[in-house]
């Protein structure tokens, strides 16, 4: 998910001269933090310095902790993750994209009653997402509720027609209720928009099928 930039204008006037200094040193690292060509370390070090200046608040900060959350998940660090997404939704309970992001690293951790009742959530916020239902989808299609699966990834496809992941997730489903041409079906549509799904191309070997 892309981060959120946030506006952090820095105060200079009226400060001593040393904490000038350090708002002035801080400055690029801050900025970091919704750069999207910063790494995750940076990222990280960056929305520190923001959440720790106490310059800002509300949802400005919320969207800090968020982006944070997610560096960390990038990094495999699931339960910072969680925590700072735990500090995004009670600073802005209307964030879907919190919602969304800690259910994808409660799903990573492998639970996926949390990460389905997140992504309800964001869904509940912000219908129009097809990531929501594409996320939701697939936690489904993992616990063995194939209906429950195709009916999101069906939905998120209606919403975003060529999005690979969804057909691929769609494809899971289908295969797991034994349903193979379907599967088939929608295995090659994820390769043909993107070749690159290792994941469909051997379910496809598996299903004796060609790409």
């Amino acid at each position: 998910m892309r981060r959120i930039a946030v506006s952090f204008a820095l105060t200079l006037i009226a400060l001593p001269f040393c904490a000038t200094a350090q708002a002035q040193a801080q400055a690029p690292q801050i900025a970091w933090c919704d750069s999207p060509q910063a790494t995750d370390d940076q990222t990280i070090a960056g929305c520190t310095a923001a959440i720790e200046s106490g310059r800002i608040s509300g949802s400005a900060l919320a969207a800090e902790y968020r982006n944070r959350g997610l560096s960390y998940r990038n990094k495999g660090l699931f339960d910072q993750a969680i925590a700072d997404h735990n500090q995004a939704i009670a600073l802005n309970p209307n964030f879907a994209d919190a919602y969304n992001d800690r259910g994808r690293a409660y799903s990573d951790k492998g639970l996926l009653d949390q990460a389905i009742a997140d992504y309800t959530r964001a869904i509940a916020l912000a219908p129009g997402s097809f990531l929501y239902y594409n996320n939701r989808g697939n936690a489904y299609g993992r616990k063995g509720f194939y209906d429950l699966a195709i009916a999101d990834e069906t939905r998120a496809l209606s919403i975003k027609p060529d999005y690979a992941n969804s057909h691929c997730n769609l494809a899971y489903a289908y295969e797991g209720k034994g349903l193979r041409d379907k599967a088939i079906a929608e295995y090659r549509a994820a390769l043909a928009y993107d070749p690159s799904m290792t994941f469909a191309r051997q379910a496809l070997m598996r299903l004796g099928a060609t790409p």
